[in-house]
């Protein structure tokens, strides 16, 4: 059998069982499936908005239409965040354990906490002055935005991954 690369990421499985509630189960049977679905539309929302924000925040120099994207987007990506994070929660503690023992949860949280920490360094040098259409600088900008971008799409990836798991083709070897 052929050991999974994330395995030493994984979430002890004592602890899954331990989260595992199955009162919390029946009783979110019948919504699961709505709540999957808000879940994953809030997140393609987010994950639009952001990079259409983070690709405004890329161009050189077009502070109009850049506090127009960010006015736009910024309060949606906060409530869309809130949304996904709470609905996502939802999902997880609906079946910790066949979600957490997959190996992609651990990394998809650990970029979303990355993804998070790069939002709070930026707020204030980047977004705060994309939203009043103040000068930033390219640079850091593009850093900025980058980050965000290759972070955000790592979180997507490992959410498809862990949902579906990777196709065994690819696990041939």
């Amino acid at each position: 059998m052929i050991s999974h690369p994330l395995a030493f990421m994984r979430l002890p499985y004592d602890l899954l069982v331990a989260l595992d509630s199955r009162m919390f189960h029946f009783w979110m049977q019948p919504v699961h499936y709505l709540v999957r679905l808000v879940h994953i539309l809030a997140m393609a929302v987010f994950f639009g908005m952001d990079v259409l924000f983070d690709l405004s925040l890329m161009r050189r120099d077009y502070r109009a239409e850049r506090a127009i994207v960010a006015r736009l987007a910024f309060w949606w990506m906060h409530w869309l965040f809130a949304v996904t994070m709470v609905s996502g929660v939802l999902l997880f503690f609906y079946d910790p354990v066949h979600i957490g023992s997959r190996g992609y949860l651990s990394p998809k949280l650990l970029l979303m906490t990355l993804a998070l920490v790069n939002a709070a360094i930026c707020h204030n040098r980047l977004y705060i002055p994309a939203l009043r259409g103040q000068a930033v600088s390219l640079t850091r900008a593009r850093t900025g935005a980058g980050i965000s971008l290759a972070l955000w799409t790592g979180v997507i990836i490992m959410s498809c991954l862990n949902s579906e798991g990777v196709p065994k083709v690819f696990l041939r070897g």
